[in-house]
């Protein structure tokens, strides 16, 4: 049986906030996503240093769903800081300025990087799908995620299906939809394999349109396992 992981984003705009939530998705045994585009005046050491559990950091990009509005340099210079502070994990999107993430993937150390693809729009065909996802893999992530907007619920099977081949050729990766039509494939995932799955703390509180709270994800779990 594959294991269910969740990951609980935080979305606070302080730094204070951030470092509670921390604490409290640590306490609960989850694994932390932080948003840094999302805070309003980002201090990572204030929040990163201390850090009680395990971390995926990120910087989302606009057109991937993201809340960061400053320079593209200093979006870097952040995720930069988050990597020379040791955090478990990294994302950094396929669609980063290519030098500048091939670098980073070059000096890594101990970080995982997660290397992202997001479509808000919908769900792409399955030769398209396939093609994003072999870019990722030859580049070289520690893991690769998949996630696009489903329309349909036909949609989901498309990305799910990418879960176990990729498995079976030794790559991690992560994979599902968002929105309503999406929200199935957000508990089937892990169960095909997917590294982990995202889910909040509480309602109101998603980082991505179909999230469901993380006590939603176990139950339904319960069930079908």
């Amino acid at each position: 049986m594959n294991k269910l992981r969740i990951c609980v984003p935080v979305v606070e705009r302080t730094n204070e906030g951030a470092a509670q939530t921390l604490e409290q998705i640590a306490a609960r045994g989850y694994l932390a996503e932080l948003r840094i585009d999302y805070l309003s005046q980002p201090d990572l050491p204030s929040i990163l240093k201390p850090r009680p559990g395990p971390v995926i950091v990120t910087n989302r990009l606009p057109q991937e769903g993201g809340q960061w509005q400053g320079s593209e340099a200093d979006r870097q210079r952040l995720l930069e800081k988050a990597l020379q502070l040791g955090v478990e994990y990294l994302d950094v999107e396929l669609r980063a300025e290519s030098r500048w993430r091939d670098d980073l993937l070059k000096r890594r150390g101990q970080t995982k990087i997660i290397l992202s693809w997001h479509d808000f729009q919908g769900t792409p065909g399955t030769a398209q799908l396939q093609d994003i996802l072999d870019e990722q893999i030859e580049l070289g992530a520690d893991l690769v995620k998949l996630v696009t907007l489903a329309r349909t619920p036909e949609d989901n099977l498309r990305v799910l299906a990418l879960i176990p081949p990729t498995n079976a050729v030794g790559q991690e990766i992560i994979a599902f939809c968002m929105g309503p039509e999406g929200k199935f494939s957000r508990v089937i995932a892990p169960l095909l394999g997917s590294y982990l799955t995202f889910a909040t703390l509480a309602a109101g509180r998603e980082s991505a349109p179909g999230q469901l709270t993380a006590a939603q994800v176990e139950a339904i779990w319960e069930i079908l396992t």
